[in-house]
């Protein structure tokens, strides 16, 4: 399986998961339905579906278009916390985060990998450790110590009460690091909260080796499953 990441970021996140077989799974839908076919390759034949973390207009500005061609879950509409489906070959379960509005996280299942799927939250209320996560694809956010030394205002209090910081990132991945072989950082401040090279540094120095850790950067694929 591989991930492309499209987009990633307060102005807009769209990443696309491959399977073997060739299913593609679109994550948010937070920028232009052009831009999204652009990243697809225009191949929107092997679309099979689309989630939607919440309704921000970064993360489902066109979901609707999405609608056209493929099924689209919004799971957030929802009142139940946590719920289930399949899209193509991916077995999804959902579950509720913390934000400034209804937010979901995904647990994704195909080619025998388990993606967790977490942006925009201020924690995670759930134990994942019985979910064997092989792969994150996870917010880090901000950093800690720079919002410590800011003064308070409604940016701020946004950001921290509905986004992840570098030291809840790094906690959850050390919780999940048993079956963890990929982490991609994503949604990351391009404000000036976040040193990525400094907190990429650190977030290697703490965790085992064999976690691979990267930035998702819009264009790239990884290959999700195996060494870089």
């Amino acid at each position: 399986m591989t991930l492309k990441t499209i987009a990633t970021g307060s102005t807009g996140n769209c990443y696309i998961l491959i399977s073997d077989s060739g299913n593609r799974l679109i994550l948010d839908a937070g920028i232009s339905i052009a831009d999204i076919k652009k990243g697809l390759d225009y191949d929107i034949a092997n679309v099979c579906g689309c989630v939607i973390t919440h309704s921000h207009l970064d993360h489902s500005f066109s979901a609707n278009k999405i609608k056209n061609f493929a099924p689209v879950w919004k799971p957030y509409e929802s009142d139940k916390a946590r719920q289930h489906t399949h899209l193509g070959c991916f077995d999804i379960e959902c579950f509720d985060v913390p934000h400034s509005v209804p937010c979901r996280a995904f647990i994704i299942k195909a080619d025998d990998l388990t993606i967790l799927y977490a942006s925009d939250f201020e924690y995670l209320p759930y134990n994942l450790q019985n979910k064997n996560i092989n792969v994150m694809l996870i917010e880090m956010n901000y950093q800690q110590s720079i919002m410590n030394k800011l003064e308070l205002d409604g940016h701020i209090t946004h950001t921290v009460t509905g986004h992840s910081s570098d030291k809840t990132t790094t906690e959850i991945i050390l919780q999940n690091q048993k079956h963890l072989q990929n982490v991609v950082l994503c949604h990351y401040s391009k404000s000036g909260n976040l040193r990525r090279d400094e907190a990429l540094e650190e977030l290697k120095s703490k965790v085992p080796e064999y976690i691979n850790t990267q930035w998702a950067i819009p264009g790239e694929v990884i290959q999700l499953g195996c060494p870089f």
